[in-house]
């Protein structure tokens, strides 16, 4: 039996490596496709066929004359057509159409980029992540058990995996807020905040941006995320192996001079590396999608 993988990556460097390296003729094979908008081409009956998918967070989709946008069409999740930008789109993508498909999010450790990337495939669509930077036996071993089962394999698999209790954590941490709920939101707008007193920036951030009028008030609302966010963003880092220990001590009570000279959230998220997570609809619908499958699991 042939196992046939999609591979939706925009770095031929990165897809020759599967190709030329991972594949075994007969055995292990590889449907290279470099743009998301390729998976037009194929019917809901054809890619249940294929054995999984390989998909890269980074996609450098292009525009203009003649491109055909891979689009998301789901009222529930969206109000109307939401393109398909980022890897966790293309993930949302494959998930409506053949819901059961092994997923693995494609990544090299080297890109502190793809963290959050990997971890919200992780919890929001179940996908296994696949670091490029294995060996190739190793990838070969992943890739012909089914269902991610071998995953496992990896030597990098233990960060990775670590890292989702954290994740999940972070981002269902304003759950109990009235009038914005979702952390992916707040963060959203505070990378935009600078500056000492960013807290001081933050309703107005969240107006211009969403158009919602909200109480951002120091002791009730700011200074109790912020707390929570930089405990769980700390668990986060340190599953990656990374030095949190010039971070601020919130255990014992915080308030604006804590973060004054040290803000660990902001600069987090406030890498420019991080603007397509926070920016891109599909990766707020793939969030979207996974709160509404929450609910339905939590019904008796």
């Amino acid at each position: 039996m042939t196992m046939k993988y999609l591979l939706i990556d925009d770095q031929g460097k990165r897809s020759r490596v599967f190709d030329q390296q991972v594949s075994v003729p007969g055995r292990l094979e590889f449907e290279i496709m470099d743009d998301p908008e390729l998976l037009l081409d194929w019917s809901t009956q054809e890619l249940r066929g294929f054995s999984g998918a390989i998909v890269d967070f980074h996609l450098n989709t292009p525009s203009g004359p003649g491109y055909r946008p891979l689009t998301i069409v789901d009222p529930a999740l969206c109000d109307g057509p939401v393109e398909v930008r980022t890897g966790l789109g293309a993930m949302l993508y494959l998930r409506q159409h053949v819901p059961d498909m092994t997923l693995y999010g494609m990544t090299e450790l080297t890109h502190g980029h793809a963290q959050l990337f990997l971890a919200a495939a992780a919890v929001w669509l179940a996908a296994d992540p696949l670091n490029v930077n294995e060996p190739p036996e190793i990838l070969r071993r992943v890739l012909l058990a089914p269902d991610g089962e071998q995953a496992h394999l990896q030597a990098s698999h233990r960060q990775m995996r670590d890292s989702t209790g954290p994740f999940r954590r972070l981002m269902d941490s304003c759950l109990n807020r009235k009038h914005l709920d979702e952390t992916y939101d707040w963060l959203r707008c505070y990378r935009l905040c600078n500056g000492p007193r960013a807290h001081r920036q933050v309703a107005g951030t969240v107006n211009r941006l969403m158009g919602r009028r909200i109480s951002a008030d120091p002791e009730k609302t700011f200074f109790p995320m912020m707390t929570q966010w930089q405990t769980d963003l700390e668990a986060f880092v340190r599953a990656w192996g990374q030095d949190t220990s010039g971070w601020p001590d919130v255990s014992a009570g915080v308030s604006a001079k804590t973060w004054a000279q040290h803000n660990p959230v902001l600069d987090y998220v406030k890498s420019g590396a991080y603007d397509t997570f926070f920016n891109s609809p599909d990766v707020r619908a793939a969030l979207t999608r996974h709160r509404i499958n929450e609910k339905k699991e939590a019904q008796p």
